[in-house]
């Protein structure tokens, strides 16, 4: 029987156990100490900075795609941390 694949936060699709594995890393990396701090400082580079009018497209696509990235650790982590 084939294994089923699930479509995880950044879109990709896993089996359960290396997604749950991924969610586990991420808590264990970011959940506390040194790596929650480090993440809140990636936060507040990337989804708590505000570009002003007139920034570039190419700045604009490179700060989102940052974004992006912070938010997927985030969801990981969370989700780690739940199925703790």
């Amino acid at each position: 029987m084939k294994e089923k694949i699930n479509v995880s936060v950044d879109g990709r699709g896993y089996s359960k156990e290396v997604n749950k594995d991924l969610n586990s890393k991420a808590y264990g990396l970011f959940g506390s100490g040194i790596g929650k701090d480090f993440i809140h400082y990636l936060d507040s580079l990337t989804t708590n900075n505000v570009y002003p009018a007139g920034t570039g497209i190419e700045t604009l696509a490179h700060a989102e795609g940052a974004r992006w990235i912070v938010a997927i650790m985030k969801a990981r982590c969370e989700q780690g941390r739940k199925d703790e």
